[in-house]
Parts: C-alpha cells; structure tokens; sequence
C-alpha cells in the first residue's frame, strides 16, 4: 500500500506575509498548500506492516509554490519563498473545556496562572 491511500487530500490556499527581497515592499501573499489528512480507518487489504505505518501516520500540509510575484506595481519581481516551511504537521484540536485549556497554556508556557 502507498502512502497516498493512508490520506485524504485537498489543496488549500493559506494567506502569508511577505517582504519583496528586491524592493522590500511588506506585502499578503496567498500561497497553495496540499493538506493531507489522516483518515479515520485504514483501507482494506492492508497487512501488519500497514497497520503499522498507519499508525504513525500524521496530518500534515506540503507547501506547493515555491516562487511568488511582488504585488508593488514598479517591481513585479518573482522572488523565491523563503521563512515560510515547506512542509508543516497538522495538530487535531481537541474540543475541552476551559479547565483542560489552562492546563494545556501552563505546560506549553511554564506559567502557574492565567491572571
């Protein structure tokens, strides 16, 4: 089995913030990203080694422009992306309660209140 048919695909486009390297023009720029997400179960006819590979499996989202085009309209330029990853994992929010949630912000920040 591919890694393909552990997955769900549709492209997706994602607004970033960019600066031009040519006239360093701060600018919105919408870049198109291939998100993957992990399906619910695993496709039939899949052997042990499957199950384990689809275990591991993870969402995630692939970046699939790699140049964009400066918006100011004396320059024009195409520049490459660069601060923007090429490849990101997709967290799966949990719905929780308020509780839950100060609890998940003091481990992720180390704080002992939320005040």
């Amino acid at each position: 089995m591919e890694e393909r048919d552990f997955f769900d695909e549709v492209t997706e486009r994602k607004v970033h913030k960019m600066v031009c390297p040519h006239c360093g023009q701060a600018a919105e720029y919408e870049l198109s990203w291939l998100v993957r997400r992990k399906r619910a179960q695993l496709p039939r006819g899949a052997n042990d080694n499957d199950r384990a590979r689809f275990a591991k499996a993870r969402s995630y989202m692939l970046r699939m422009d790699d140049l964009a085009g400066c918006k100011n309209i004396r320059c024009r330029k195409r520049f490459e992306v660069v601060g923007v990853q090429s490849v990101a994992d997709l967290q799966e929010v949990a719905a929780g309660s308020a509780e839950n949630r100060a609890e998940r912000i003091r481990a992720a920040f180390g704080r002992r209140s939320l005040g």
